[in-house]
């Protein structure tokens, strides 16, 4: 029978096999992970308890030890994850923006990165200097190579890829339209253009994702558009650009520090 193990040194001892990986990340059957800390059953007060521990850490389990299932692949990672924004919008809009922008008639693509995207991205203070709407670059997939556009890239200003700094890459799809498909198809952009978010939208739903890498995304934010004005100063202070250019630059100086530690 396997002895208890002191809970936070378990997950000490799983922050430092991370640190060591090359992956920076470890993927583990959740019996295995466990029986690490050599519980034999396995309550919610415990899973709450390592879900805690692995927070105060900055490891992420996905999927979360709350919900897995005992052999459920369980990976593990440390994402680098910027603090909420504070800024709150100095003008934000009025009753006539959030009516006009509800209740559009969204229907095919394009009228999603029209009158949605287009609109949702000015009121968080990109200008049109920082859209590229249809940005096209060269995408490698193993040996060969295609060209692809993403519907929306914002970036920092008004230069572009290679040398500017992509914050935001926006996948668009027509009203009613899955979201699965376009986000691993945005995913695979980001890889190749690595903007601080990618996002995907059908018009619908808008689901917003931290870009890490060579470890799994982190979806930071997710909100249906009947709840724009609910939630705008909530949405404001994730994605304005101010905050996302900060952020943008935090993350490549801790990537830079990462590479000199290897």
């Amino acid at each position: 029978m396997s002895k208890p193990k002191d809970p936070s040194e378990v997950v000490d001892i799983i922050k430092e096999s991370i640190e060591a990986s090359p992956r920076k990340s470890r993927k583990v059957r959740f019996h295995n992970l466990r029986a690490k800390f050599g519980w034999q059953s396995w309550t919610v007060q415990r899973k709450e308890l390592v879900a805690r521990l692995l927070k105060e850490q900055g490891i992420l389990a996905q999927p979360p030890v709350t919900e897995a299932g005992l052999n459920d692949w369980i990976q593990l990672s440390m994402p680098i994850i910027s603090d909420p924004g504070t800024k709150d919008p100095v003008s934000p809009p009025d009753e006539k923006f959030f009516s006009k922008l509800m209740g559009a008639h969204l229907g095919p693509e394009r009228q999603v990165e029209l009158h949605f995207v287009a609109r949702l991205f000015h009121a968080l203070d990109y200008d049109d200097d920082q859209e590229a709407a249809g940005f096209g670059f060269t995408l490698h997939e193993g040996v060969s190579k295609k060209r692809v556009e993403a519907d929306f890239v914002y970036f920092a200003d008004e230069e572009r890829f290679p040398g500017g700094k992509p914050l935001v890459l926006v996948e668009a799809k027509s009203s009613g339209h899955k979201l699965d498909v376009a986000t691993e198809q945005a995913r695979s952009y980001a890889n190749a253009l690595k903007p601080m978010y990618y996002a995907v939208t059908n018009g619908d739903v808008f689901t917003l994702w931290n870009y890490q890498g060579a470890i799994p995304d982190v979806m930071v934010l997710e909100f249906k558009r009947s709840e724009l004005e609910n939630r705008f100063d909530e949405i404001y202070r994730v994605l304005n650009c101010e905050t996302v250019a900060k952020a943008y630059d935090a993350k490549l100086m801790k990537w830079s520090e990462l590479q000199r530690a290897e």
